[in-house]
């Protein structure tokens, strides 16, 4: 019998044996001791336990609810702002989704309460959980596939769920309304209490309406987020939770050239609100429905389960332009039109088995576990190809030329069903001796996908079926050693590994996963009087197994590798019982290793990663009534496109916040981001593909607790 096969059994036996009921109960011996589960329905980002970042060998950070609302984040691009190590906003004008880079490698895929935010990786349908409905944003840094498989190398962004609050014998609420800039209007509540004795309830729900920067685009959101949590017994809690969320009106992206972004045009430079798309024919509508449960059950005190579920059912339909490149008279952009009709129901699962072990000096907490999900999409693409598609004059757009009713969508069309499944089994030794912690973790993956297509061009039809079937092996050891007057240095080796469709041109095999490897150390430092918190990590990732082409593009091969290294420093320092501030400060170095194809990208550095970045945050009380904050974020220069023929510049901007108590019921807020409204390119992916930065944003916020 194979070690695979002994792993699925055995694993399999435990999880069966953990939704028995325990052998020997509070009930069955009234001299036995009651087990209570104190846990949240969660574990830990890095971990899966409960060891907490300055505890951890890797480099993990938490923000909070409430310090993401004092920096006017309402997704995890703006939450990201002030993290060391990531570069966040590469495209800002953009709602559909989230993009950002950690350690130089870029992500779209958020997590929600330890669960991937399901999404099929290759289209625009992608959840996303608003910061409201949000408790706190983790970041992990570096690969994460020992304990959630498919990841990108960087790292990952888990945000957590509001849950409902226990011990509570009348219920909180808080409401909150906010207008600003951009015509922003919103209204949000989030309740909690409970509704028996051993039940407690949370109901947050929120609509906000804006105009996007971009003009003639516009925002809109509905969400609504109930959850309950029942106590079954002192050994055992069930969780049940919704999330819907309805957005009208999102707007997706529309590049623009580099000539009039990055270098003066003939009519100058474009405006920060420059759109290059049609008001005919813009925006995304997106509907997400997300129910799930965690169920907990605690044996005794060494030995627990836990079960994360959720169902996820979307839908989405986006219209949209791309641009074609500029006409020799530097100004008339040419453009196709196209739209994405897509629809996607999965799930996923995490079976979590944990124990604690005593053997002497050492103690174990090993953790056990098992994760299925599985993806169905189906996608509708049409795209005009330019063909009877109007052109825009840069230097003075005209905003309504598009007849949707005489555009040939039918000219190029794709008609997708996607079917994605990924199976794992991980198994992880928590080891305290002493000062010293150990952690080992192993994983075995299985992915599966198959992307059955039938397309039309120009009349012609044709068929194509793609179809990806691999297994990888991640792993992960670190260490770290508490040496003494809160200083803790630590050092860890993790790898990664990410999906490869397609066929090597050279070889002729099917490709493998492309995969990754880092090698971090660095030191955590904690004071006694816990006014000082610092974490200093230097890091070298290796993503090897990457695909390159030759300029044509007529050969792919897989033997292409990037190196993202670096250092990173988070600083957390308390001055004095008023003030306070978090400094940030980020040097990568990065660039492509090898590319057999094509050597002259051998040594030039990938597009949407700055080279360096520092940011600073301070908090001062005056008076217990009165909250100030301000601060100043430093994104370094990035490359304009994969040959690094142009760079986009660096910028600074400037964000202030203040926040007023009145009483025990009312506060008001004040917050203002790119204070200053200075004008900068966010990133660029080539010349003809580069998206403006975030203009100022100034918003009024009211709340109410009672």
């Amino acid at each position: 019998m194979s070690t695979s096969t002994v792993m699925r059994r055995s694993l399999l036996a435990l999880l069966v044996l953990s939704t028995l009921p325990p052998l020997a109960s509070a009930q069955d011996s009234p001299d036995t001791a009651q087990v209570h589960v104190t846990a949240t329905g969660y574990r830990t980002t890095g971990t899966k336990s409960d060891l907490k970042p300055l505890e951890s060998p890797m480099s993990y950070e938490i923000y909070d609810n409430e310090l993401l609302g004092s920096r006017q984040a309402d997704s995890v691009n703006e939450a990201l702002r002030y993290v060391p190590g990531v570069t966040p906003e590469s495209r800002p004008t953009v709602t559909i989704f989230d993009q950002y880079t950690i350690r130089g490698f870029e992500s779209y895929r958020n997590y929600y309460d330890g669960l991937p935010l399901q999404y099929d990786t290759l289209w625009n349908l992608v959840p996303q959980v608003d910061a409201f409905a949000t408790e706190s944003v983790e970041i992990l840094k570096g690969p994460t596939s020992v304990l959630y498989g498919s990841a990108p190398p960087g790292g990952m962004v888990n945000q957590t769920a509001k849950q409902p609050r226990s011990g509570l014998k009348t219920p909180e609420t808080n409401i909150r309304a906010r207008i600003g800039t951009n015509a922003l209007r919103e209204l949000a509540v989030d309740s909690t209490g409970p509704l028996s004795r051993d039940v407690d309830y949370r109901v947050v729900a929120l609509a906000r309406e804006r105009d996007g920067q971009q003009v003639t685009t516009e925002e809109e959101r509905r969400l609504l987020n109930p959850s309950l949590t029942w106590r079954i017994s002192p050994s055992t809690r069930l969780n049940l939770n919704v999330y819907y969320q309805n957005d009208p009106a999102l707007i997706p992206s529309t590049p623009l050239p580099a000539l009039g972004t990055l270098q003066r045009a003939p009519y100058g430079f474009l405006p920060s609100d420059t759109f290059a798309g049609d008001a005919n024919w813009s925006g995304m509508e997106r509907e997400v429905t997300m129910a799930g449960w965690k169920f907990e059950h605690a044996f005794n005190d060494s030995v627990s389960f836990l079960q994360n579920f959720r169902y996820t059912k979307a839908d989405g339909f986006q219209k949209n332009t791309y641009n074609r490149g500029l006409l020799p008279d530097n100004r008339t952009l040419t453009r196709a039109a196209y739209f994405t009709d897509e629809k996607m129901n999965g799930w996923v699962v995490d079976n979590q088995l944990a124990w604690r072990v005593n053997t002497g000096a050492f103690t174990h907490r090993i953790l056990a576990g098992v994760d299925y999900q599985k993806l169905r999409t189906r996608v509708g693409y049409g795209d005009t190809l330019t063909t009877d598609t109007p052109t825009i004059d840069l230097g003075a757009p005209n905003h309504y030329l598009f007849d949707v009713s005489r555009l040939p969508f039918d000219f190029y069309t794709e008609r997708h069903a996607i079917r994605q499944s990924q199976l794992g089994f991980y198994l992880q030794d928590e080891v305290r001796v002493g000062a010293l912690t150990l952690i080992g973790g192993l994983r075995r993956d299985r992915y599966r996908s198959l992307d059955d297509n039938a397309s039309t061009y120009d009349g012609f039809p044709s068929t194509s079926s793609t179809a990806i079937a691999q297994r990888k092996t991640s792993g992960r050891i670190a260490a770290i050693y508490q040496i003494g007057n809160g200083f803790a240095p630590y050092i860890n080796y993790s790898t990664s590994f990410e999906p490869t469709s397609g066929v090597d041109s050279v070889t002729g095999a099917a490709f493998k996963p492309t995969t990754a490897k880092q090698i971090e150390g660095g030191i955590k430092y904690k004071s006694p009087d816990s006014r000082t918190q610092l974490t200093a990590a230097v890091f070298d990732i290796r993503k090897q197994n990457v695909v390159v082409n030759t300029p044509t593009f007529n050969q792919y091969t897989q033997n292409g590798e990037v190196r993202s290294r670096g250092a990173e420093l988070s600083w957390n320092q308390a001055l004095t019982d008023q003030l306070d501030f978090t400094l940030g400060l980020t040097k990568l170095d990065m660039e492509v290793t090898k590319n057999e194809l094509d050597k002259s990208l051998v040594g030039k550095t990938p597009v949407w990663v700055a080279d360096k970045q520092a940011s600073l945050w301070l908090n001062y009380s005056p008076i217990d009534a009165l909250d100030l904050s301000a601060g100043v974020r430093y994104v370094g220069e990035s490359q304009m496109d994969a040959a690094n023929t142009g760079m986009v510049p660096s910028y600074t901007v400037f964000d202030a916040a203040a926040m007023v108590r009145l009483n025990k019921t009312w506060r008001v807020g004040l917050t203002a981001s790119n204070l200053g409204d200075k004008r900068y390119v966010g990133a660029c992916f080539d010349a003809n593909n580069c998206w403006m930065g975030a203009e100022r944003s100034v918003e009024l916020t009211l709340h109410a607790s009672f």
